[in-house]
């Protein structure tokens, strides 16, 4: 490969990846139910948060335009019976943050599917190691060997870029659990969104103990924490600040890793329950804390909006 031509792949990887760490428990993909902020930049509900919470996909999400609000509500009180697993004839908080969850595991393996499907160079279905880099990084591995000869100031760039491909190695390594050098679709979603597989939590921690652990310690203080980017922003810091607080559980003023994992692998769970409140907050109008499919269909706008779709993975064709 040229070499000019891979220093400018080289600048763009450490580019976007300087990019990934400008939040908390970032330099890793958050999962698909993140990417939507509940509230947007003007403080005004985010609609797509709680479409996406209940269908389980953006694809789902966006063929509801094709639909009357007539045919939205009638899918919808199809997939209302879904929801109601014991078929008594509501849907109780339980069951809808037990579906929120699955939705959350199903957004999170259509974006997967996404990214394998574009590293997938051969497609045979997995991708190999030498895939992944080619199209993440833009180099084979024997490019790296090339690098090793060049002066100084390149060496910066290539050890920066090289930090990168070794983390996303291990995690490779880590997913592949079958060890044929390749990832199928499942150990793919694994690789992308390690917060849901046990047995990708500890590279994850790994990760972020070099990345934090400036003084290398064993501990995040709170000036790591909050490295640099707060300088500019007291209102953040004074946020972050809090957040600190709450993890720092023995209020010894520094995290160790078992206080770190609430903040690098969230809670899926958590979540899902804030979510499912939140819905049944907005649809619940005879207070009774759980939701009767009319209560659910009356609010169409809340759980798909004004649109509907075939729900795919939820529902058997036949059934719509």
């Amino acid at each position: 490969m040229d070499f000019m031509f891979l220093l400018l792949v080289l600048a763009v990887s450490i580019t976007c990846g300087e990019k990934e760490t400008d939040k908390h428990g970032a330099g890793h993909k958050p999962p698909s139910h993140m990417h939507h902020d509940h509230v947007d930049k003007d403080g005004e509900h985010n609609s797509h948060y709680d479409h996406e919470a209940v269908l389980g996909s953006k694809k789902l999400e966006e063929e509801f335009d094709d639909l009357s609000p007539e045919e939205s509500k009638r899918r919808l009180a199809l997939l209302v019976k879904k929801m109601d697993v014991n078929g008594d004839g509501f849907v109780t908080a339980e069951e809808l943050t037990q579906w929120i969850l699955t939705s959350f595991q199903k957004l999170d393996e259509e974006d997967s599917l996404e990214q394998l499907k574009e590293h997938d160079t051969d497609k045979d279905g997995k991708v190999t190691w030498k895939e992944y880099i080619s199209k993440q990084y833009g180099y084979n591995p024997e490019d790296m060997e090339d690098f090793k000869h060049r002066d100084q100031e390149d060496l910066e760039d290539f050890n920066k870029v090289k930090k990168m491909v070794e983390e996303d190695h291990s995690k490779f390594n880590a997913a592949d659990e079958d060890k044929d050098g390749a990832l199928n679709e499942k150990e793919y979603v694994a690789f992308e969104f390690p917060y849901d597989f046990k047995h990708m939590h500890e590279v994850e921690m790994d990760r972020s103990m070099k990345d934090y652990d400036k003084n290398a310690d064993g501990f995040i203080s709170l000036q790591e924490f909050l490295g640099q980017e707060g300088a500019d922003d007291p209102e953040w810091e004074a946020t972050e600040k809090e957040r600190f607080t709450d993890y720092d559980k023995n209020n010894d003023g520094k995290l160790d890793r078992e206080e770190m994992k609430p903040w690098i692998l969230p809670d899926n769970m958590e979540t899902a329950t804030e979510e499912s409140d939140h819905l049944i907050g907005r649809a619940d109008d005879d207070k009774d804390g759980k939701l009767s499919e009319k209560e659910i269909v009356d609010h169409n706008e809340d759980f798909v909006g004004s649109q509907a779709t075939n729900y795919g993975a939820f529902l058997p064709h036949e059934e719509l």
